[in-house]
This record gives structure tokens, C-alpha cells and sequence, in this order.
């Protein structure tokens, strides 16, 4: 490792030369192999009958997402004769090929478009989101509908079929409805009831939030659990991909979408105007996460973090359920394929809410 790749390494990973991004190797793991390359396949496959409304703008979006497919597919299928052709071959790598395929063929955001939408629909709904949690008095009840909150925006999530094939069926399938479909408590991972005792113990000082899915994901559950961070004087690093991936959010439209949030919140106002919100690009071009690929002012800015919560299906289960920090770390997210919930021993939809305390 050269000193300039040590400046992009998480300064806050516990074991940052055994760090391994990826939860299942599918080099070695056959059987995940075989379910993953297929399945894999199938999304991409899949963008090709959306890329013209997606890309209303651009007239060949479809013949171009068909040649994204067929460089796809041809690498599923030399993969399947040699899965060395991809190193390492994971869900992670395999997903940034196909957002660097997109972007070899001048889709620039495939799908800014359906973020918008959604991000607009959102923020109609956010002044009402922030008040009905205002008026939860109770500490403890006020941290569970906003934990509820991210974990309900996390099902958000156009990559995952099981979630695309409902918001394709219902156009109204909204966060209330996202809480219904989840988990009841006690969840899979289950350790809120640890992480409020601490949050009510002693306020942390920095929060560093790696941000996932655009619309009710960050508007919904996202934006107000940071708010009430700041509330309690705690400073907040939102961080965003520096590339876009399927529908999350990019450092971009993180900013964007923050200065139109704080129009309905003072508190977020003031703290974009005071530096207590900070946002700042996480140097990731797919909807995974390596924590050794992170920019450098990340990196800088994470020295004097004290919690991390990570958030989504991509950076907390198909990357990082095992790293370790040297800091408090929150990894929130909801199982929302079927085969990956089994082989962890849990069902389509079940909660991961992992409070890993280094005291």
C-alpha cells in the first residue's frame, strides 16, 4: 500500500489491514456464486426496459442500456467458465462494473431522473415528517420512530427486485406503508434498546452518516434522524457517493437536497450556515462500500468523528456487517432479498439494527 492509498483508508477502522469490504466472496463461496452472477443479471437486464422513461431526454437510452446489457452478460458468462476474470468477484464489484459500464456508455445519471421525482414527492412530505416526531416528548419513543424512519426509507431501493416489483405495482406506496412491510421488534439484529441508553447517557460529540437511497430514503429517514442530532449540539458529517449508483443519492444532489429540506427546518438551516452539517462526497462510485477508497477529505474530516452509522443493504450487509471501528458504529438496514436474509439466517424484510459499542 502506497502513502497516498493510506490518505483514502477509513482513519477510524479498528483493523484497517485485515479490512475485507466484502461480506460473501463469490470466488470461493460456489453456491452464492451461482445464485449472485444470475440474479445480477437479471437487474441489469432488467434496466434495459426502463432506460427511456428514466432517460426521457435521450432518444438511445434504450439501444445504449442494451449494450451495458450485453458487456454484462458477457461477463457473467466468462465468469462462470473463470471467476478469476473479476478480482475480487463480489456483489460489490460486480455492481461498480455495471455503474462504470453505464457510465462508458454516456448514461451520465440513469437514474437522476426518477430521483427527482420521487425527491420532490418527498419533500412535500417532510415539514409534517419533522413535526409528528417534535411531538413525541419521550426520549426513548423519539429515537425508535426515527430509527424506524431510516430503516422504513431504506426499503426505498430500486436495486432490489423484491421492493421494485411493489413501487411498479403502487405508485402511492409510501413510509407508512415501507413500516408495515418491515420487521415488527424485536428485529433480527436488535440492539436499539443499547444504542439510546448510550445516546441519552452522553451526547456524541461528531457523527459521520454514509447516506444511501434518494427520496423517502434521505428526505423521510435520513434528514430527521440528522436533525435530531443536531438538536442535541452534535455535529454531522452527511457523506454521499462521488458517482452516481442505481437510484442513491450523490454528493450532488446531497447538497441539493439539503438546502430544499431546510426550508421547511430551521434547524437545518442554521446548521448548513454554521458548519454543524457538513456534507461531503465519500469518494464511491457503486452502491457499496469500500473503506479504503474513501476521499481524502472524508478521511481528513472523520478524524474527530466519534459515531458512524451506516446505512442500507449495500454498505452495511453486502459490505462492512463485520468491520470493526474504533468508535461507536450504527449499521442500519433491511434485508430486502430473499436468498441474501436466508443465509443469514433471517427472512425478506428482516430488520439489521447493530449497535457495536467500543466501551
Amino acid at each position: 500500500m502506497t502513502g497516498n492509498e493510506k490518505k483514502n483508508v477509513c482513519p477510524l477502522l479498528s483493523n484497517p489491514e485485515l479490512y475485507n469490504p466484502d461480506t460473501i466472496d463469490l470466488f470461493n463461496n460456489v453456491k452464492e456464486r451461482n445464485y449472485w452472477l444470475p440474479c445480477l443479471e437479471q437487474m441489469v437486464q432488467k434496466f434495459v426496459n426502463k432506460a427511456g422513461y428514466l432517460n426521457p431526454d435521450d432518444p438511445c437510452a434504450t439501444e445504449k442500456a442494451e449494450i451495458c446489457f450485453q458487456k454484462f452478460h458477457n461477463l457473467i458468462e466468462q465468469l462462470r467458465e473463470d471467476p478469476t476474470v473479476l478480482k475480487p468477484l463480489s456483489v460489490r464489484t460486480l455492481l461498480e462494473f455495471n455503474e462504470d459500464n453505464l457510465r462508458a456508455n454516456n448514461f451520465k445519471d440513469a437514474w437522476s431522473f426518477q430521483k427527482g421525482r420521487e425527491t420532490t414527492k418527498a419533500l412535500e412530505e417532510f415539514e409534517e415528517r419533522i413535526q409528528n416526531i417534535d411531538s413525541i416528548s419521550n426520549f426513548e419513543e423519539k429515537w425508535l420512530e426515527l430509527t424506524k424512519g431510516v430503516l422504513a426509507g431504506n426499503v426505498f431501493d430500486w436495486g432490489a427486485k423484491a421492493v421494485s416489483d411493489i413501487l411498479e405495482q403502487s405508485q402511492n406506496f409510501g413510509l407508512t406503508d415501507a413500516m408495515k412491510t418491515i420487521q415488527k421488534r424485536p428485529w433480527f439484529h436488535d440492539n436499539f434498546d443499547s444504542w439510546v441508553k448510550r445516546l441519552k447517557k452522553k451526547p456524541y460529540k461528531t457523527c459521520t452518516i454514509f447516506v444511501d437511497n434518494s427520496g423517502v430514503d434521505f428526505i423521510l429517514g435520513i434528514l430527521p434522524m440528522a436533525r435530531e442530532l443536531l438538536s442535541q449540539n452534535i455535529k454531522v458529517i452527511l457523506t454521499a457517493n462521488s458517482a452516481p449508483a442505481l437510484n442513491d443519492v450523490t454528493y450532488h444532489e446531497l447538497n441539493l437536497y439539503c438546502c430544499k429540506a431546510a426550508q421547511f427546518c430551521p434547524i437545518l438551516k442554521e446548521s448548513i450556515s454554521n458548519g454543524q452539517l457538513i456534507t461531503v462526497e465519500n469518494g464511491q462510485k457503486g452502491p457499496c462500500l469500500d473503506l479504503t477508497k474513501l476521499s481524502p477529505e472524508l478521511c481528513n474530516l472523520m478524524k474527530t468523528v466519534d459515531l458512524i452509522i451506516i446505512e442500507g443493504m449495500g454498505r452495511a450487509v453486502h459490505t462492512n456487517l463485520y468491520a470493526k471501528f474504533t468508535v461507536d458504529c450504527v449499521k442500519l438496514a433491511v434485508l430486502k432479498n430473499e436468498w441474501l436474509a436466508q443465509s443469514l439466517g433471517a427472512h425478506q424484510f428482516s430488520v439489521i439494527c447493530n449497535f457495536e459499542s467500543v466501551t
